[in-house]
C-alpha cells in the first residue's frame, strides 16, 4: 500500500545527524539520509499555523541503517 511522505531539511539537528524530516501519512521520522526513486514534487503544508514548504512524493518507505528508501 502506497503512503504519502512530506520531507523536510530538519533544521534543529544540532550535532546528530538526522537532517531530514521525512513525515509518513503524518507521523514524523528523523533521518541521516534518503534515497527516493519516485517522482517527486513541492508541496506547501502547514505546521503550527506557519507556511512549510516540503518535496511530496507517494511510495513506501523502508529505513535502513538511518537512511529513508522510498519507494514504488
Amino acid at each position: 500500500m502506497a503512503n504519502k511522505y512530506h520531507i523536510r531539511y530538519n533544521t534543529k539537528h544540532g550535532d546528530s545527524n538526522l537532517r531530514w524530516r521525512v513525515f509518513e501519512n503524518g507521523n514524523e521520522y528523523l533521518v541521516s539520509g534518503l534515497n527516493i526513486t519516485v517522482p517527486v514534487i513541492d508541496q506547501m503544508t502547514i505546521e503550527n499555523g506557519v507556511e512549510k514548504w516540503n518535496i511530496s512524493c507517494v511510495g513506501v518507505m523502508n529505513i535502513v541503517d538511518g537512511v529513508a528508501h522510498i519507494h514504488d
